[in-house]
């Protein structure tokens, strides 16, 4: 199992483990629309300030994160997503903890930051057990289609 870069071959993958609206918000919020879709994707993942990574084991994608350059010092994970097909086998955590590897390889950050929504309470446990603590900062809930979703800002020194 290794961390690597994303290559514009894996966002059909990474994708198709979303069939549902809500499950996308959960995961990307309104930053790549529903249907998802792969252009936007490869798009983003272009963009300088990000980067994205996947967890892979030969040929299976079994996970995906991005990690968001906030300043000289703080780095932020997002969109983390775990293959349906592998869920809750321990490779949430796994992804975690080689995210935070290759992000100690830059010594420039001192602090990781995520925010994950309150009701995603496997996500939550799965940070917290990994040493991130709930922090007082904003934004404290997201909007969809007129409902206010919690939002947790967590961190974690390095």
């Amino acid at each position: 199992m290794n961390l690597r870069k994303f290559v514009a071959q894996d966002a059909f993958e990474v994708i198709s483990w979303f069939s549902t609206e809500k499950e996308s918000l959960y995961w990307g919020g309104w930053m790549f629309g529903w249907p998802l879709s792969e252009a936007e994707m490869v798009i983003r993942s272009e963009l300088p300030e990000i980067e994205f990574l996947v967890l892979s084991d030969g040929n299976d994608r079994l996970g995906f994160i991005e990690l968001q350059h906030i300043s000289e010092t703080e780095i932020r994970l997002c969109r983390v997503a775990i293959n349906p097909k592998y869920r809750g086998r321990g490779f949430g955590r796994a992804l975690i903890a080689l995210s935070i590897e290759e992000v100690r390889k830059c010594e420039q950050f001192n602090v990781v930051t995520l925010a994950v929504f309150a009701e995603n309470v496997t996500a939550y446990n799965c940070y917290k057990s990994y040493g991130f603590v709930t922090v007082d900062k904003e934004p404290k809930f997201r909007e969809f289609n007129g409902q206010k979703w919690p939002l947790i800002q967590m961190k974690t020194a390095l």
